[in-house]
């Protein structure tokens, strides 16, 4: 599982006073695409003309997050779908507390970024994103 700390800005709030919709979406995805350049996806999705295209999120609210508060996002690994050509990913964000916040599932596909079509990635591309999405060992 990966990890990163995040402290939550005023840009994350809504007019109920705690991290809105929009809000959570925007730390999982910011934290995860700083996290594609730690691991190098981010260039490889470039150098080998694949990345990843997003068709449907989940969301589960189930602690609200307030500005100012430390929170951390984790992104749990899940078995690997059996048609190669697409994806699921499971973000959680969770409270200073431990107590979890919020819970995301996403399901995509590689998309060819020339073609525009749904493709089947690179191993290059498949061996990166499976040691650190993937978990051949969850049943």
């Amino acid at each position: 599982m990966r990890k990163k700390k995040i402290i939550v800005t005023d840009k994350y709030i809504d007019q109920n006073g705690h991290v809105g919709e929009a809000g959570y979406l925007s730390i999982a995805i910011d934290a995860l695409w700083e996290f594609n350049k730690d691991i190098g996806t981010s260039q490889k999705f470039l150098e080998l003309s694949c990345a990843p295209v997003t068709f449907s999120s989940q969301i589960d609210y189930l602690k609200e997050v307030f500005e100012h508060e430390e929170i951390e996002f984790k992104i749990e690994k899940l078995t690997p779908p059996e048609d190669k050509r697409k994806w699921v990913r499971k973000i959680q964000i969770f409270k200073s507390t431990g107590e979890l916040a919020v819970k995301i599932l996403a399901n995509g596909a590689w998309f060819d970024l020339k073609t525009r079509k749904i493709t089947t990635p690179p191993n290059e591309i498949m061996e990166i994103f499976d040691k650190n999405f993937y978990d051949s060992e969850i049943k």
